[in-house]
């Protein structure tokens, strides 16, 4: 199948970018990676008038590492994260995460920016980035904001930006010393989106559990998080049967989900007491 007829733009400036997108509005579409929109239009799901391509604007594939953490450019590709190509402030988390992302090809053109922009919930960067509370940077002709991604993200292919607004950057804050993270991703084979996918992050006494691919918006679990907290020396002795119910409780899943979905915190929760914090 082929997509619909479009006019193709391709900027060198984040100004003329957000020119464009403010001019036609609705009817453009921005092109970064294009490993989920091209699909989109070639099943013609969605049929913009204009695509506006992004990757010609140099800025937007740079990386700022402070003190505080690293300012990732939004056109900054998965292969970039997974291959240690700009710096990692998570003692490991990204790139891990980067390596479960669809196939090589897939992770050589699709960018961060725009796996938030596209906002599924099984994809990584959503629950990950927002697990790691990171903010996203954005443009207009109007002006630029600042956005949790935890705001950003509204729900199935939704967001909180505006039709002529553009994700610039990420950035993502540096996990501090000592922090220890698991990742559990549920899927049907390699490279696949995920049925579920955990992340448990432990600094000292403080657990956060973030899930992806229960509802439409990555979640935290605060009720499984209390269940753990209660239990003296954290999860050791959790097994996935202990969970089922809370973690059915604070997703709003039941039966084989249910089972799924606890059984990847449970997973993650693992990762975390392994020293190497793998799975």
């Amino acid at each position: 199948m082929k997509p619909a007829p479009f006019t193709y733009h391709r900027p060198h400036t984040v100004e003329a970018a957000t020119s464009l997108l403010r001019e036609h509005g609705d009817d453009a579409k921005i092109l970064a990676g294009g490993q989920s929109l091209l699909p989109i239009m070639n099943m013609r799901l969605a049929e913009p008038a204009h695509l506006v391509d992004i990757t010609a604007i140099g800025e937007l594939r740079q990386h700022t590492e402070t003190a505080t953490g690293v300012r990732y450019g939004a056109a900054t590709t998965h292969m970039h994260i997974e291959d240690g190509l700009v710096p990692d402030v998570t003692l490991g988390l990204l790139p891990h995460a980067a390596h479960g992302i669809g196939y090589r090809a897939i992770r050589n053109r699709g960018t961060i920016g725009g796996s938030l922009a596209h906002s599924d919930s099984s994809a990584e960067w959503p629950t990950v980035l927002s697990a790691l509370d990171a903010v996203v940077h954005t443009a207009s002709a109007d002006g630029g904001r600042r956005i949790p991604v935890r705001e950003l993200l509204r729900g199935f292919f939704t967001t909180a930006l505006d039709p002529a607004e553009l994700i610039v950057a990420v950035e993502v804050p540096r996990l501090p010393e000592g922090t220890r993270w698991g990742l559990y991703k549920m899927a049907r084979k390699p490279g696949e989106f995920a049925e579920s996918l955990a992340v448990a992050l432990r600094h000292g006494d403080e657990l956060q559990l973030w899930l992806g691919a229960a509802r439409d918006v990555p979640i935290r679990l605060t009720g499984t998080e209390n269940l753990i907290g209660d239990r003296a020396g954290g999860s050791p002795d959790l097994s996935v049967a202990d969970l089922v119910e809370t973690v059915g409780a604070d997703t709003g899943a039941d039966g084989h989900s249910r089972q799924l979905h606890a059984a990847a915190v449970h997973r993650a929760l693992r990762a975390t007491e392994r020293q190497d914090s793998h799975v």
